[in-house]
């Protein structure tokens, strides 16, 4: 009588081993993926709300204070700009270029913008007053996952609520 395995038990094993394996590798990059996600919707939520700070914080300043700060977003990358017209009353209220940078960011690469329906956000002191553009009551953004069909939303209205 032989003590050991045959041929053919070792390779059951090795292809049971290679299958949950497989499996394994598998729901790791699925959870990567989420984990990006959720970090990018947080990312975008932390920079809404930054913006929000920024243009509260320079109410009753007085020497060279931007009429507001905005986030303005493009497809896979996002920017806190300051609204730097030295008219207030006459600003145009939108990114207008590089001059306004505060701050960029940029998506991770296994997550994008799926719909965004606005360009720019702008917080104007002291309340703060907010102009989405284009003009809306709600603008929706859409961020999902390159492979895959995970998203997440995020909502802002006119009043500057933030939700998901």
């Amino acid at each position: 009588m032989y003590k050991g395995f045959t041929v053919i038990e070792m390779l059951v094993v090795i292809a049971i081993l290679g299958l949950i394996s497989a499996a394994l590798i598998t729901s790791m990059h699925i959870g990567e993926r989420q984990i990006a996600l959720f970090k990018e919707q947080a990312k975008v939520i932390n920079v809404l709300s930054r913006a929000k700070s920024l243009a509260i914080a320079t109410f009753g300043q007085s020497a060279n204070v931007p009429c507001g700060f905005g986030v303005h977003f493009e497809m896979s990358s996002f920017l806190i700009f300051k609204d730097l017209e030295s008219d207030c009353l006459n600003a145009d209220k939108k990114y207008s270029g590089p001059s306004e940078i505060y701050e960029s960011f940029v998506l991770d690469s296994r997550v994008v913008f799926d719909t965004l329906t606005l360009s720019d956000i702008v917080f104007i002191p002291p309340d703060p007053i907010v102009i989405i553009t284009p003009e809306q009551d709600q603008a929706t953004i859409t961020i999902k996952t390159v492979i895959g069909s995970d998203s997440k939303t995020i909502k802002i209205n006119s009043a500057g609520q933030i939700s998901t």
